[in-house]
């Protein structure tokens, strides 16, 4: 299947990479979303999770993306319908719609311990940042794509380019990542990478509907650092904002044989790295808030090719 991926960062102890993949062919059901949402808040700003301050209108179109979003990323509704928020209230009541139609988006949660001081050899910070990208997709290709339901890359967006003080370089990106698996590939085009700004107001931005699934990666990869370490630096309106992150991330720790049975089967993958000696590790993601010791984990495979 042909998917768009979408790309933002959280810069918040590491550097947070949020990658989610879009199947072209259901892209316009997530649009359409995305769009409903937006006439029933009356809010048409950039929409950013810095800007969820209160519970206002801001925050009520946020929530409904972060709920579209965690639907998304259902892989089988199992004859139970999904309940979202749509921005909608009556006499201040949330008013909940079953949602079941199929998107089977995918999101990759990858995390660079440090703030790229360990890549010191690298001194563009724009090429640590398309290294770790590389890295963290192919392991989250590998992880979520199988046999029986392959993922072929035909575009990808990042959030701008210019705080990176170029543009992303598609050699880089593309034609180094090498190995993988024959479940996996992305597409030779020129120009696969879209790399303008995702404000919609903003003059050469991309497609509005690009733009809207760039600010909804930027909710989610905000809601993921949320839910993963709580006790740093975190509002309470945007632990509020996370709940539906919060109860996939619960999912998640009880274990394969839990996710094998959720709804949100080889719906979303996480892991980190951090360089040692000049080696790559990868590691599990420490969940903070737990007091038992318990970790999330993705598995990567032990083959990545880390050329610069």
């Amino acid at each position: 299947m042909d998917y768009e991926v979408y790309h933002d960062e959280s810069k918040v102890k590491g550097y947070w990479h949020g990658i989610l993949l879009v199947p072209k062919a259901n892209k316009h059901i997530l649009s359409q979303l995305l769009s409903q949402v937006r006439e029933n808040t009356s809010y048409s700003e950039h929409l950013s999770i810095k800007n969820v301050k209160k519970e206002n209108r801001i925050f009520s179109c946020a929530d409904s993306y972060v709920q579209i979003g965690v639907a998304a990323l259902v892989s089988s509704f199992n004859n139970k319908p999904y309940p979202i928020f749509m921005g909608q209230k009556i006499r201040g009541q949330k008013q909940y719609s079953l949602f079941n139609s199929f998107i089977g988006a995918k999101f990759i949660l990858f995390r660079h311990l440090s703030d790229f001081s360990d890549m010191q050899s690298h001194s563009d910070y724009a090429s640590k940042v398309e290294i770790t990208y590389r890295i963290g997709l192919k392991g989250g290709l590998h992880f979520l794509g199988n046999q029986s339901e392959p993922i072929n890359i035909v575009k990808m967006h990042f959030d701008g380019h210019k705080h990176y003080r170029r543009h992303l370089d598609r050699i880089r990106i593309v034609e180094r990542l090498n190995g993988l698996r024959n479940y996996c590939s992305i597409s030779n085009a020129e120009d696969i990478i879209d790399d303008r700004t995702s404000n919609h107001s903003k003059a050469n931005c991309q497609e509005y509907d690009d733009c809207q699934i760039l600010q909804l990666t930027d909710l989610l990869i905000g809601c993921f650092r949320t839910v993963l370490t709580p006790l740093i630096d975190t509002k309470e309106i945007h632990k509020k904002l996370a709940q539906p992150v919060k109860e996939l991330v619960n999912r998640y720790r009880q274990g394969p044989a839990r996710m094998r049975n959720s709804r949100w089967r080889n719906g979303f993958c996480m892991s980190q790295s951090f360089l040692e000696l000049g080696d790559w590790k990868f590691e599990e993601i420490e969940y903070s808030a737990s007091q038992e010791g318990k970790q999330l984990t993705m598995e990567l495979n032990d083959d990545l090719d880390v050329d610069c």
